[in-house]
């Protein structure tokens, strides 16, 4: 069974900004991601959300492993 994270922990996970990860959910680019009313449902695989490479442009910089390190706020 899969996890389930929204936008917050998304963006976390992939070391980008949320309004990032918004824009690629419009684009359909990460792997079932679903939207269920307002929010936005998107799948964890082997730890972190799956994002769909482009041909076009830079390659993306976006975390490839799911970050061991806890975070002190």
């Amino acid at each position: 069974m899969s996890q389930i994270v929204g936008t917050t922990e998304a963006a976390f996970l992939l070391n980008i900004s949320i309004s990032r990860v918004k824009v690629l959910l419009q684009q359909d680019r990460i792997k079932g991601a679903k939207k269920e009313g307002r929010v936005w449902k998107i799948p964890l695989i082997k730890g972190i959300p799956q994002v769909e490479e482009r041909h076009r442009g830079l390659k993306g910089t976006w975390r490839r492993k799911r970050c061991d390190k806890t975070t002190k706020i």
